[in-house]
Protein backbone atom coordinates (compact mmCIF):
# COMPACT_ATOMS: atom_id res chain seq x y z
CA UNK A 1 0.00 0.00 0.00
CA UNK A 2 1.30 3.42 -0.94
CA UNK A 3 0.49 6.20 1.51
CA UNK A 4 0.37 9.78 0.20
CA UNK A 5 -0.15 12.95 2.25
CA UNK A 6 -1.45 16.01 0.45
CA UNK A 7 -0.15 19.03 2.35
CA UNK A 8 0.22 22.79 2.10
CA UNK A 9 0.29 25.27 4.95
CA UNK A 10 -1.44 27.83 2.71
CA UNK A 11 -5.21 27.66 2.43
CA UNK A 12 -7.03 27.96 -0.88
CA UNK A 13 -4.45 26.05 -2.93
CA UNK A 14 -6.88 23.24 -3.84
CA UNK A 15 -5.42 20.66 -1.47
CA UNK A 16 -8.76 18.99 -0.72
CA UNK A 17 -9.82 19.08 -4.37
CA UNK A 18 -6.62 17.22 -5.26
CA UNK A 19 -7.11 14.68 -2.44
CA UNK A 20 -10.68 13.82 -3.43
CA UNK A 21 -10.19 13.67 -7.17
CA UNK A 22 -6.82 11.90 -7.12
CA UNK A 23 -8.44 9.21 -4.94
CA UNK A 24 -11.34 9.00 -7.40
CA UNK A 25 -8.92 8.78 -10.34
CA UNK A 26 -7.20 5.78 -8.76
CA UNK A 27 -10.63 4.18 -8.36
CA UNK A 28 -11.21 4.75 -12.09
CA UNK A 29 -8.07 2.66 -12.68
CA UNK A 30 -9.53 -0.16 -10.59
CA UNK A 31 -7.52 0.59 -7.43
CA UNK A 32 -8.90 0.34 -3.91
CA UNK A 33 -8.43 3.62 -2.06
CA UNK A 34 -8.83 4.94 1.49
CA UNK A 35 -9.02 8.71 2.00
CA UNK A 36 -8.30 9.96 5.54
CA UNK A 37 -9.61 13.45 6.35
CA UNK A 38 -7.21 15.04 8.86
CA UNK A 39 -8.55 18.59 8.50
CA UNK A 40 -10.86 19.81 11.32
CA UNK A 41 -12.78 21.77 8.67
CA UNK A 42 -13.88 18.38 7.26
CA UNK A 43 -13.82 19.62 3.66
CA UNK A 44 -12.84 16.26 2.19
CA UNK A 45 -15.71 14.63 4.07
CA UNK A 46 -18.20 17.31 3.03
CA UNK A 47 -16.89 17.14 -0.54
CA UNK A 48 -18.01 13.50 -0.62
CA UNK A 49 -21.34 14.21 1.10
CA UNK A 50 -20.19 12.64 4.38
CA UNK A 51 -21.41 14.45 7.50
CA UNK A 52 -19.78 14.08 10.91
CA UNK A 53 -23.02 12.70 12.33
CA UNK A 54 -22.92 9.94 9.70
CA UNK A 55 -19.71 8.53 11.24
CA UNK A 56 -19.56 6.32 14.32
CA UNK A 57 -15.90 7.26 14.66
CA UNK A 58 -13.72 9.87 12.96
CA UNK A 59 -10.02 10.65 12.56
CA UNK A 60 -10.25 12.29 15.98
CA UNK A 61 -11.07 8.92 17.55
CA UNK A 62 -8.15 7.28 15.74
CA UNK A 63 -5.76 9.70 17.41
CA UNK A 64 -7.16 9.74 20.96
CA UNK A 65 -8.73 6.30 21.51
CA UNK A 66 -6.24 3.40 21.55
CA UNK A 67 -9.00 0.83 20.98
CA UNK A 68 -10.42 2.38 17.79
CA UNK A 69 -9.03 0.79 14.63
CA UNK A 70 -9.03 2.27 11.14
CA UNK A 71 -11.67 -0.21 10.01
CA UNK A 72 -13.98 1.04 12.79
CA UNK A 73 -13.91 4.55 11.32
CA UNK A 74 -14.24 3.85 7.58
CA UNK A 75 -17.32 4.82 5.57
CA UNK A 76 -17.90 3.49 2.07
CA UNK A 77 -18.08 6.12 -0.67
CA UNK A 78 -18.05 3.68 -3.57
CA UNK A 79 -17.29 0.03 -4.18
CA UNK A 80 -13.52 0.58 -4.03
CA UNK A 81 -13.47 3.95 -2.27
CA UNK A 82 -13.60 4.41 1.55
CA UNK A 83 -13.11 7.46 3.74
CA UNK A 84 -12.29 8.17 7.37
CA UNK A 85 -14.27 11.33 8.05
CA UNK A 86 -13.10 14.28 10.12
CA UNK A 87 -14.81 16.31 12.82
CA UNK A 88 -14.45 19.88 14.16
CA UNK A 89 -13.39 18.41 17.52
CA UNK A 90 -10.17 17.32 15.79
CA UNK A 91 -8.94 20.88 16.30
CA UNK A 92 -8.65 20.12 20.04
CA UNK A 93 -6.29 17.17 19.57
CA UNK A 94 -3.09 19.21 19.93
CA UNK A 95 -4.15 20.38 23.40
CA UNK A 96 -5.51 16.98 24.45
CA UNK A 97 -2.32 15.16 23.51
CA UNK A 98 0.05 17.80 24.86
CA UNK A 99 2.94 16.09 26.64
CA UNK A 100 1.76 12.60 25.61
CA UNK A 101 4.38 10.15 24.28
CA UNK A 102 4.59 9.43 20.54
CA UNK A 103 1.80 11.89 19.82
CA UNK A 104 3.20 12.69 16.34
CA UNK A 105 2.96 9.04 15.24
CA UNK A 106 -0.53 8.08 16.37
CA UNK A 107 -1.94 7.92 12.85
CA UNK A 108 1.05 5.85 11.71
CA UNK A 109 0.41 3.47 14.61
CA UNK A 110 -3.16 2.86 13.45
CA UNK A 111 -2.27 2.58 9.76
CA UNK A 112 0.50 0.07 10.48
CA UNK A 113 -2.15 -2.22 11.99
CA UNK A 114 -4.56 -1.82 9.09
CA UNK A 115 -5.94 -5.21 8.05
CA UNK A 116 -7.97 -4.09 5.03
CA UNK A 117 -6.27 -4.28 1.63
CA UNK A 118 -5.90 -0.90 -0.07
CA UNK A 119 -3.70 0.05 -3.01
CA UNK A 120 -3.53 3.70 -1.96
CA UNK A 121 -4.12 5.61 1.25
CA UNK A 122 -4.44 9.38 0.74
CA UNK A 123 -4.36 11.81 3.67
CA UNK A 124 -5.88 15.29 3.35
CA UNK A 125 -3.95 17.46 5.82
CA UNK A 126 -4.97 20.75 7.46
CA UNK A 127 -3.64 24.07 6.08
CA UNK A 128 -0.92 24.49 8.71
CA UNK A 129 2.16 22.77 10.06
CA UNK A 130 1.15 21.40 13.46
CA UNK A 131 0.50 18.10 15.21
CA UNK A 132 -2.09 16.92 12.71
CA UNK A 133 0.19 17.62 9.74
CA UNK A 134 3.11 15.87 11.46
CA UNK A 135 0.89 12.83 11.99
CA UNK A 136 0.03 12.91 8.29
CA UNK A 137 3.69 13.25 7.30
CA UNK A 138 4.95 10.45 9.55
CA UNK A 139 2.22 8.15 8.26
CA UNK A 140 3.18 8.76 4.62
CA UNK A 141 5.95 7.62 2.35
CA UNK A 142 5.05 10.23 -0.27
CA UNK A 143 3.92 13.86 -0.16
CA UNK A 144 2.11 15.88 -2.80
CA UNK A 145 2.28 19.66 -2.37
CA UNK A 146 -0.30 21.45 -4.57
CA UNK A 147 0.94 24.89 -5.57
CA UNK A 148 -1.53 27.43 -6.91
CA UNK A 149 -0.15 30.31 -9.01
CA UNK A 150 0.52 32.88 -6.30
CA UNK A 151 3.57 34.49 -4.73
CA UNK A 152 2.62 33.31 -1.22
CA UNK A 153 2.19 29.70 -2.36
CA UNK A 154 5.60 29.61 -4.02
CA UNK A 155 7.24 31.17 -0.96
CA UNK A 156 5.46 28.69 1.33
CA UNK A 157 6.85 25.78 -0.66
CA UNK A 158 10.36 26.48 0.64
CA UNK A 159 9.11 26.46 4.24
CA UNK A 160 7.42 23.11 3.66
CA UNK A 161 10.58 21.65 2.20
CA UNK A 162 12.49 22.82 5.29
CA UNK A 163 9.89 21.02 7.45
CA UNK A 164 10.43 17.81 5.49
CA UNK A 165 14.20 18.14 5.92
CA UNK A 166 13.69 18.56 9.68
CA UNK A 167 11.51 15.44 9.72
CA UNK A 168 14.25 13.48 7.98
CA UNK A 169 17.06 14.69 10.25
CA UNK A 170 15.18 14.40 13.56
CA UNK A 171 13.14 11.22 12.98
CA UNK A 172 15.01 9.54 10.11
CA UNK A 173 11.83 9.64 8.04
CA UNK A 174 12.35 10.49 4.38
CA UNK A 175 9.42 10.98 2.04
CA UNK A 176 9.26 11.15 -1.73
CA UNK A 177 8.21 14.68 -2.65
CA UNK A 178 5.96 15.65 -5.56
CA UNK A 179 5.14 19.30 -6.33
CA UNK A 180 1.91 19.74 -8.30
CA UNK A 181 0.93 22.91 -10.17
CA UNK A 182 -2.77 23.28 -9.39
CA UNK A 183 -5.65 25.64 -10.14
CA UNK A 184 -3.81 27.28 -13.01
CA UNK A 185 -4.97 29.46 -15.90
CA UNK A 186 -2.51 28.36 -18.58
CA UNK A 187 -3.28 31.30 -20.88
CA UNK A 188 -2.10 34.05 -18.51
CA UNK A 189 1.46 35.36 -18.56
CA UNK A 190 1.59 35.44 -14.75
CA UNK A 191 0.77 31.73 -14.48
CA UNK A 192 3.35 30.84 -17.10
CA UNK A 193 5.95 32.85 -15.16
CA UNK A 194 5.09 31.01 -11.94
CA UNK A 195 5.46 27.65 -13.67
CA UNK A 196 8.81 28.72 -15.12
CA UNK A 197 10.02 29.72 -11.65
CA UNK A 198 8.95 26.35 -10.22
CA UNK A 199 10.69 24.51 -13.07
CA UNK A 200 13.87 26.46 -12.43
CA UNK A 201 13.94 26.04 -8.64
CA UNK A 202 12.17 22.70 -8.10
CA UNK A 203 12.34 20.92 -11.43
CA UNK A 204 13.55 17.64 -9.91
CA UNK A 205 10.34 17.21 -7.89
CA UNK A 206 7.88 19.08 -10.13
CA UNK A 207 5.23 16.83 -11.65
CA UNK A 208 4.54 16.88 -15.38
CA UNK A 209 0.78 16.81 -14.76
CA UNK A 210 -0.97 20.15 -14.29
CA UNK A 211 -4.47 20.74 -12.92
CA UNK A 212 -6.41 23.60 -14.49
CA UNK A 213 -8.62 26.15 -12.81
CA UNK A 214 -12.35 25.45 -13.14
CA UNK A 215 -15.50 26.46 -11.32
CA UNK A 216 -16.77 22.91 -11.93
CA UNK A 217 -14.69 21.66 -8.98
CA UNK A 218 -16.73 23.91 -6.70
CA UNK A 219 -19.91 22.57 -8.27
CA UNK A 220 -18.75 19.00 -7.67
CA UNK A 221 -17.95 19.81 -4.02
CA UNK A 222 -21.41 21.38 -3.61
CA UNK A 223 -22.97 18.17 -4.90
CA UNK A 224 -20.73 16.05 -2.68
CA UNK A 225 -19.19 14.06 -5.55
CA UNK A 226 -15.79 13.73 -7.28
CA UNK A 227 -15.33 15.36 -10.67
CA UNK A 228 -15.71 11.91 -12.27
CA UNK A 229 -19.42 11.93 -11.37
CA UNK A 230 -19.97 15.14 -13.35
CA UNK A 231 -20.88 15.50 -17.03
CA UNK A 232 -19.20 17.79 -19.54
CA UNK A 233 -15.85 17.87 -17.74
CA UNK A 234 -13.80 15.49 -19.88
CA UNK A 235 -10.71 17.73 -19.85
CA UNK A 236 -10.72 17.90 -16.04
CA UNK A 237 -11.12 14.13 -15.80
CA UNK A 238 -8.21 13.60 -18.20
CA UNK A 239 -5.98 15.84 -16.08
CA UNK A 240 -6.62 13.83 -12.91
CA UNK A 241 -6.29 10.53 -14.74
CA UNK A 242 -2.96 11.78 -16.04
CA UNK A 243 -1.94 12.75 -12.51
CA UNK A 244 -2.92 9.33 -11.14
CA UNK A 245 -1.00 7.58 -13.91
CA UNK A 246 2.10 9.70 -13.25
CA UNK A 247 1.95 8.89 -9.52
CA UNK A 248 1.40 5.22 -10.32
CA UNK A 249 4.52 5.18 -12.49
CA UNK A 250 6.71 6.86 -9.88
CA UNK A 251 8.53 4.67 -7.40
CA UNK A 252 7.96 5.35 -3.73
CA UNK A 253 11.33 5.81 -2.04
CA UNK A 254 11.26 5.27 1.72
CA UNK A 255 14.91 5.21 2.67
CA UNK A 256 15.50 3.44 5.99
CA UNK A 257 18.22 1.28 7.44
CA UNK A 258 15.56 -1.16 8.65
CA UNK A 259 11.87 -0.39 8.12
CA UNK A 260 10.69 -2.71 10.91
CA UNK A 261 13.07 -1.18 13.45
CA UNK A 262 12.02 2.30 12.34
CA UNK A 263 8.31 1.55 12.77
CA UNK A 264 8.84 0.22 16.28
CA UNK A 265 11.10 3.12 17.26
CA UNK A 266 8.21 5.44 16.50
CA UNK A 267 5.21 3.72 18.00
CA UNK A 268 6.12 0.44 19.67
CA UNK A 269 5.18 -3.12 18.64
CA UNK A 270 4.89 -3.77 14.93
CA UNK A 271 3.39 -6.75 13.14
CA UNK A 272 5.94 -8.41 10.86
CA UNK A 273 5.95 -11.68 8.92
CA UNK A 274 7.33 -13.70 11.84
CA UNK A 275 4.95 -12.28 14.47
CA UNK A 276 4.89 -9.12 16.61
CA UNK A 277 8.21 -7.34 17.03
CA UNK A 278 8.77 -5.69 20.43
CA UNK A 279 11.62 -3.24 20.75
CA UNK A 280 13.05 -1.20 23.67
CA UNK A 281 15.82 1.38 23.55
CA UNK A 282 17.68 0.77 26.82
CA UNK A 283 21.44 0.70 26.09
CA UNK A 284 22.50 0.82 29.77
CA UNK A 285 20.11 -1.88 31.00
CA UNK A 286 21.46 -5.24 32.14
CA UNK A 287 18.23 -7.24 31.71
CA UNK A 288 14.95 -6.54 29.90
CA UNK A 289 11.86 -8.74 30.01
CA UNK A 290 8.34 -8.31 28.70
CA UNK A 291 5.25 -9.47 30.54
CA UNK A 292 1.54 -9.00 30.11
CA UNK A 293 -1.72 -10.76 29.44
CA UNK A 294 0.08 -13.15 27.08
CA UNK A 295 2.23 -14.37 30.03
CA UNK A 296 -0.57 -14.13 32.62
CA UNK A 297 1.49 -11.23 34.04
CA UNK A 298 4.32 -13.54 35.06
CA UNK A 299 7.05 -11.81 37.09
CA UNK A 300 9.63 -13.79 35.13
CA UNK A 301 8.35 -12.50 31.79
CA UNK A 302 9.94 -13.21 28.40
CA UNK A 303 13.54 -12.06 27.89
CA UNK A 304 14.52 -9.60 25.16
CA UNK A 305 17.89 -9.94 23.44
CA UNK A 306 20.26 -7.00 23.24
CA UNK A 307 21.75 -5.87 19.97
CA UNK A 308 25.25 -4.81 20.98
CA UNK A 309 25.63 -2.57 17.93
CA UNK A 310 22.96 -0.07 18.99
CA UNK A 311 21.93 -1.08 22.51
CA UNK A 312 18.39 -2.00 21.45
CA UNK A 313 16.49 -4.91 23.01
CA UNK A 314 14.21 -7.00 20.78
CA UNK A 315 11.92 -10.00 20.82
CA UNK A 316 9.38 -11.36 18.33
CA UNK A 317 6.29 -13.09 19.74
CA UNK A 318 3.57 -15.14 18.08
CA UNK A 319 0.24 -13.65 19.20
CA UNK A 320 -3.32 -14.40 18.12
CA UNK A 321 -5.66 -11.59 17.11
CA UNK A 322 -6.95 -9.63 20.08
CA UNK A 323 -6.06 -6.99 22.67
CA UNK A 324 -3.04 -7.34 24.95
CA UNK A 325 -1.90 -5.20 27.85
CA UNK A 326 1.82 -5.43 28.61
CA UNK A 327 4.77 -3.85 30.42
CA UNK A 328 8.55 -4.14 30.32
CA UNK A 329 10.68 -5.19 33.29
CA UNK A 330 13.99 -3.30 33.08
CA UNK A 331 16.54 -4.35 35.70
CA UNK A 332 13.64 -5.40 37.93
CA UNK A 333 11.60 -2.18 37.41
CA UNK A 334 8.21 -2.44 35.69
CA UNK A 335 7.61 0.30 33.09
CA UNK A 336 5.18 0.97 30.27
CA UNK A 337 6.44 1.02 26.68
CA UNK A 338 7.86 4.57 26.30
CA UNK A 339 7.15 4.77 22.55
CA UNK A 340 3.69 3.18 22.44
CA UNK A 341 1.05 5.90 22.62
CA UNK A 342 -1.74 3.39 23.31
CA UNK A 343 -2.19 2.92 27.07
CA UNK A 344 -4.93 1.94 29.54
CA UNK A 345 -5.12 2.30 33.32
CA UNK A 346 -4.70 -0.87 35.36
CA UNK A 347 -6.28 -1.70 38.72
CA UNK A 348 -3.41 0.05 40.54
CA UNK A 349 -3.98 3.35 38.72
CA UNK A 350 -0.85 2.88 36.59
CA UNK A 351 -0.65 2.81 32.81
CA UNK A 352 -0.24 -0.46 30.92
CA UNK A 353 0.74 -0.35 27.28
CA UNK A 354 -1.93 -1.65 24.91
CA UNK A 355 -1.36 -3.71 21.76
CA UNK A 356 -4.16 -4.56 19.35
CA UNK A 357 -3.30 -7.38 16.93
Amino acid sequence: MRTISVINQKGGCGKTTVSINLAAAFVEFGKRVLLVDMDPQSHASLGLNILTEDADYTSYDLLVNPRIKVVDATISVDERFDIVASSPVLSAVEQELSGMPARESRLLSKISRLTEEYDYLIIDSPPNVGLLTFNALLAASEVIIPIDPSFFSVQGLQKLMETLQLLESEMRHKVTLHVLVNNIEKRTTFCRDIVSELERDHGSVLMDSVISHSVRYKEAALRGVPIFSMKGVDRLKREFLSLAEEVENKVSLLVMEDIDDWMVRLHGPHIIEKGVLFFLDAPTAHTVYITGEFTNWSRDGIPLEKDNDDGLWKVTLQLEQGEYEYRYIVDGVWIKDPVNADTVLNEFGQENSLLIV
